[in-house]
């Protein structure tokens, strides 16, 4: 999970998007979940998505069992709790 661009988090700081770099678009979107034990990002069912939007309906979807608690805000990058796998 290298070239993170920006993080989005919701109210509780456990779903999310992240925008990555990808080569054929440039970047790439993904919902994404925290682990409460360990603190890491997990992308959820390796989903991408080419827009922020697009990642961010995936939570709308009556399909999964993922709600977003509250709005989602831009993370500073630097200042986060997550942790990337390694």
């Amino acid at each position: 999970m290298q070239d993170i661009l920006a993080i989005w988090l919701d109210d509780q700081e456990n779903l999310g998007v992240i925008e990555k770099k990808s080569d054929p678009f440039g970047s790439s979107f993904h919902p994404i979940k925290r682990d409460r034990k360990t603190g890491e990002i997990l992308v959820i069912n390796n989903l991408w998505y080419t827009t922020y939007t697009g990642a961010r309906h995936y939570f709308r979807l009556n399909t999964n069992e993922f709600r977003v608690c509250g709005r989602m805000h831009k993370v500073d990058l630097n200042n986060t709790k997550l942790k990337q796998p390694s």
